[in-house]
């Protein structure tokens, strides 16, 4: 299978897989989770809303809040292959996933698989007083935005202007949509979720479902896209383009 065919790869689909290997072996879910978390500096909760939007694995490592440093002293092999001389930088983090949950099956203890991270190593956010197990990791503070306004609020002073923009664009779209807050995302819903937009470290994740990024394709050339996925660059809002994206949405029904 080649490359982009893996990338491409639905996460809620390959996930349980890994979850039934590490449990025939008497592992549980919970510690698949936890390898998992350490590794893309996902909280559980987090996986669990990737897994629902059905992201891909290109999607699902491209939005990880950050991926932990000591994954490089992950060796070994999967698949016949050396995970440490995968020179894909993608692939490697597939690979990494797939040989913490093989060495989980095997029987490896879990604090050798987190690679001796000691729990006195936990970097503690100031803010909020949670600890992760990754410096300065990207995480919402206290409880879970209830509004818009307050996730747009939440975000870098740096990205709220384009993501205020994002959201009149949407308005003037969507007169009759009610904004809310699912998956802990900015959402548009109308008897159903239309579609969702994000903050993440390099853009903004706009999500219109996998139809609206079929139907759009040509217009969408010069964006990053995936399964239901386009990446939005910040400062680079093509108001006519994502009005006419969110139009389509709610005239069509199809939607995230």
């Amino acid at each position: 299978m080649d490359n982009q065919k893996i990338f491409s790869m639905s996460v809620a689909k390959v996930y349980p897989m890994l979850i039934a290997k590490a449990e025939r072996k008497g592992r549980t879910k919970e510690e698949v989770d936890e390898v998992c978390c350490w590794l893309t500096g996902y909280t559980p909760g987090q996986i669990a809303q990737q897994l629902a939007r059905d992201v891909s694995y290109e999607t699902f490592f491209d939005e990880a809040p950050q991926i932990n440093p000591n994954s490089r002293l992950i060796a070994g092999s999967v698949c016949g292959i050396r995970v440490e001389s995968i020179e894909d930088p993608l692939m490697q983090k597939i690979r990494w996933l797939d040989k913490l949950v093989d060495e989980l099956a095997k029987g490896r203890p879990l604090d050798k698989i987190l690679r001796n991270e000691a729990p006195s190593a936990k970097w503690k956010c100031p803010k909020c007083g949670r600890k992760f197990r990754n410096k300065n990791q990207d995480h919402s503070c206290g409880e879970k935005p209830k509004s818009i306004d307050e996730y747009i609020e939440n975000q870098s002073e740096e990205f709220r202007d384009d993501l205020c923009f994002l959201r009149r664009i949407l308005r003037e779209a969507l007169p009759d949509a009610e904004e809310r807050i699912s998956w802990s995302m900015p959402t548009y819903w109308k008897g159903h979720n239309i579609l969702h937009f994000a903050a993440c470290k390099k853009h903004i994740g706009f999500y219109p479902g996998p139809e609206a990024v079929t139907e759009f394709a040509t217009e969408l050339q010069d964006y990053h896209v995936d399964k239901g996925t386009i990446r939005i660059p910040y400062g680079k809002i093509d108001s006519e383009l994502l009005s006419k994206i969110a139009t389509w949405c709610n005239e069509t029904g199809n939607h995230a």
